[in-house]
C-alpha cells in the first residue's frame, strides 16, 4: 500500500497507543467499557448538536446533523445516497475511502485515506467477516482500523458512489447476528467507539 509518510506516522502512533495506552486498562469489566463508550458517543452527539431520529427518513433525505440509530446500534447520516445501483451480496466488490475522528478518551487520533497516494480499502459485500479477519493480521494496515460489519451495514440503505457518516460501537451485544462483533479489529482490541466523519463507497464487479 502506498501511504504518505504522514499517514504512516499516524498508523504507527495508533499502534503505539494500542500497545502502551491500553496498559492497565484491560482490568475493566465489559460493563465499564460500555458505559465509557456510551459517554463518548453521547458527548459527541451533544458537542456536534446531532439530532437522533427514531426511524429512517421516508424520503431518504437527511439533514446535515440528522442521524438514525440502526437496529445494529450504529448511527448513520447519509450525505449522498449514490446513483441507485445497490450492492449484491457476495458479488459486489466495494472500494471504500474514509476518515475518522477519535472520540473516546483513549483515542484522539484523526485519520484519512482520502488523500491521493492512499489506496482505498477493498471488501466483498456480504463477506465482511473474512475481510475483517484478514485485516486483523496486520495491525499497521488501514483495514485493521476501519473494516467492520458496522461500516458495511450502511450498504443496506445506500448504493454506489454513496457518501455517509457513521458512529460505530465496538460491540452491540448481538452475538447471534454479528458473531465477530460490529466494530473493526482495532475497536475489538481497544474497546472504543468510532466516528467516521466521511465514508465513500465505489463498486466493482467480479
Amino acid at each position: 500500500m502506498k501511504l504518505k509518510i504522514g499517514v504512516l506516522i499516524i498508523i504507527f502512533g495508533v499502534a503505539f497507543g494500542m500497545i502502551f495506552g491500553s496498559c492497565g486498562r484491560k482490568v475493566k469489566s465489559f460493563k465499564q467499557w460500555k458505559k465509557e463508550e456510551k459517554e463518548a458517543i453521547d458527548a459527541l452527539i451533544a458537542k456536534e448538536g446531532f439530532e437522533i431520529l427514531n426511524k429512517y427518513p421516508a424520503n431518504g433525505v437527511f439533514g446535515d446533523k440528522q442521524f438514525v440509530k440502526l437496529d445494529n446500534e450504529c448511527y448513520l447520516n447519509v450525505i449522498d445516497s449514490g446513483n441507485g445501483n445497490r450492492a449484491d451480496s457476495l458479488k459486489t466488490i466495494v472500494l471504500m475511502r474514509c476518515s475518522y475522528v477519535g472520540i473516546s478518551k483513549y483515542d484522539t487520533f484523526t485519520y484519512s485515506i482520502f488523500p491521493n497516494g492512499n489506496e482505498p480499502l477493498e471488501f466483498i459485500y456480504g463477506n465482511m467477516n473474512e475481510a475483517k479477519y484478514r485485516a486483523s493480521q496486520n495491525a499497521y494496515g488501514s483495514g485493521y482500523i476501519f473494516l467492520s460489519p458496522g461500516v458495511e451495514s450502511a450498504l443496506r440503505y445506500v448504493g454506489e458512489n454513496a457518501v455517509v457518516r457513521m458512529i460505530i460501537p465496538f460491540d452491540n451485544g448481538q452475538e447471534s447476528k454479528y458473531p465477530y462483533g460490529i466494530g473493526s479489529a482495532y475497536q475489538d482490541n481497544e474497546r472504543i467507539p468510532m466516528y467516521l466523519d466521511k465514508v465513500r463507497f465505489i463498486f466493482d464487479k467480479y
